[in-house]
């Protein structure tokens, strides 16, 4: 059986409040590969000892957007789970915390709204640091293909 065969779930099947998470280390190597994917170098994100100088953070913290990124792999598994097909249409996020090398962060998907005249899908979205502190929410809007 082909991987295409394999994907027969519908938009139709997929239930509100359905819910995926991830939990991934954001330690020093993530940082750096991650910077180097997007060639962002600032020293808050690349330099431990200029952070703990320059802030008042105790080690260099990640990019946002890797923040943001990290929704992903709950959004594999939960289409892994329906066997759907999307692709993403938008995303938003807000910091509410840093995370600190070394953080342990768990992101959660939460299915909230299916949008039926285009067959898209909206999701909640909450990462969590390994003291349970809030440090990302936001919202991840998929088409159905």
């Amino acid at each position: 059986m082909s991987i295409t065969e394999a994907w027969t779930g519908t938009y139709e099947d997929l239930p509100l409040g359905a819910r995926e998470q991830s939990t991934q280390l954001i330690d020093g190597p993530a940082i750096d590969a991650f910077a180097h994917a997007i060639k962002s170098y600032n020293p808050i994100h690349m330099d431990g000892d200029w952070t703990r100088a320059n802030t008042d953070f105790p080690d260099r913290i990640a990019h946002g957007v890797m923040t943001t990124a990290l929704m992903s792999q709950p959004l594999v598994q939960f289409c892994e789970q329906f066997k759907i097909r999307t692709a993403l249409l938008s995303t938003s996020s807000k910091y509410i915390r840093p995370v600190v090398a070394g953080d342990a962060i768990t992101t959660a998907i939460h299915l909230v709204e299916k949008i039926d005249e285009r067959k898209r899908i909206r999701f909640e979205v909450e990462s969590k640091n390994q003291r349970g502190e809030v440090v990302m929410i936001g919202e991840l809007l998929e088409q159905t293909l």
